[in-house]
């Protein structure tokens, strides 16, 4: 497999090569044993994955929508 192929695919499904279509993943694999750059973009999807999942949005304050409505219509 090429790199431009797999940095598709990467971009395209993610960082596990489990959800990847079937014929792609054993390719991907096998990049993965030879290629130190499939090795360094797959690290860092993982790494971005698990950030984002790890962060917890903050919640608006209660009542900032009716604040931002009321102060529109004052304006307008």
């Amino acid at each position: 497999m090429a790199i431009e192929k797999f940095d598709a695919l990467l971009d395209k499904h993610g960082s596990d090569l489990n959800v990847w279509p079937s014929a792609e993943q054993e390719p991907a694999r096998e990049l993965l044993k030879m290629c130190s750059a499939a090795k360094s973009r797959l690290e860092e999807e993982q790494a971005l994955k698990a950030l984002l999942s790890s962060h917890q949005p903050r919640l608006a304050p209660k009542g900032l929508a009716t604040k931002i409505l009321k102060k529109a219509r004052e304006i307008s």
